[in-house]
């Protein structure tokens, strides 16, 4: 029984820290997109706002995942899972479209947060 204990606990600690650096990932890829708003815009014009406004959400969908990591209820897990999908299918159709390295690698930051976020779910509510 001890050691049954042991392991799921060892297993939520290894799934929290993955979620963890899923999430703080996700975080560097939205300032690292902000801040290319003022390297790629000279002037702060219609394209510069969305360009920026797509760097907010991303960081809005790193404090749902933070939300959910540090008190992950059904509902919050819901709508992260909602928001962690619409993020990942936005990321995969951003690469045909966008065929560049950054664009790759958003689409598989959003992947990996996606993915862990449900392991760390089904090890929470086993």
């Amino acid at each position: 029984m001890k050691s049954e204990k042991i392991r799921v606990d060892s297993t939520m600690t290894k799934s929290r820290t993955l979620y963890l650096i899923g999430i703080a990932a996700t975080l560097i890829v939205s300032l690292a997109h902000i801040a290319y708003t003022f390297v790629e815009y000279e002037k702060l014009d219609e394209q510069a706002l969305w360009f920026f406004c797509g760097g907010l959400a991303v960081i809005f969908n790193s404090g749902l995942n933070i939300t959910c990591l540090l008190e992950c209820t059904k509902l919050n897990y819901a709508i992260t899972m909602i928001a962690n999908i619409a993020l990942l299918i936005f990321g995969i159709m951003t690469v045909f479209v966008i065929a560049e390295a950054q664009t790759l690698c958003f689409a598989a930051v959003a992947a990996y947060t996606t993915a862990i976020s449900y392991v760390h779910y089904r090890n929470v509510f086993e």
